[in-house]
């Protein structure tokens, strides 16, 4: 059943200050340190916290089912910590050459798309279309690909296997990613038929 747009869903609130949230906000947080410490050479310390604030993003969303925290800022707060940490990582790599950069804008391409078309589909009243599987696996891809990209370029011991693992994992979560965002774009098209019909 969908709900009304004029009523909050029962699951959802309009809360800010929720653990899930703090957890998300402390991941963004973790950006400019990360990349402060990678180009300031300390590679090893910055992957450390890189996977460290990674991994809160599987934390924050089982929190918030457990507990009951969902709320609308969460909603959009964890995807777009998401996004911004995947951006951060694609550029420190891009940067010094592990990443190259037509698969790295592959994936920026595609969020940019993305981020483009949500304020047309928002305008016409189409609902916010919930993340499904195939975008949660291009994410979890994603992180998995570029930390093990980083991984290459540090001391430590499966430094030797980053590159090839990273690389198979960065082109999965690439290939993912676009497969969500055609969905996405295919329940966007649907939602505005939608919209025109009940007009009409």
């Amino acid at each position: 059943m969908k709900a009304s747009s004029t009523t909050e869903a029962p699951d959802t609130s309009r809360a800010i200050v929720t653990i899930p949230n703090l957890i998300s906000a402390a991941r963004l947080a973790t950006v400019p340190f990360f990349l402060w410490l990678w180009f300031a050479g300390s590679t090893e310390v910055a992957v450390v916290v890189y996977a460290i604030g990674a991994s809160t993003d599987f934390v924050d969303g089982f929190v918030a089912r457990r507990t009951g925290a969902i709320s609308e800022l969460g909603k959009l707060l964890d995807p777009l910590a998401d996004r911004i940490f995947i951006l951060a990582l694609a550029i420190a790599l891009v940067g010094d050459g592990t990443l190259p950069w037509p698969l790295a804008l592959a994936v920026i391409a595609r969020d940019i798309a993305i981020l483009s078309l949500y304020p047309l589909v928002q305008k016409r009243g189409v609902p916010k279309i919930a993340v499904n599987f195939v975008g949660k696996s291009a994410t979890a891809a994603l992180f998995f690909g570029l930390t093990w990209l980083a991984l290459s370029q540090t001391d430590f011991g499966v430094a030797e296997i980053g590159d090839e693992v990273g690389i198979g994992f960065v082109i999965l979560g690439a290939v993912l990613y676009w497969v969500a965002g055609v969905m996405y774009a295919r329940l966007a098209l649907t939602g505005l038929a939608t919209g025109r019909e009940r007009i009409t």
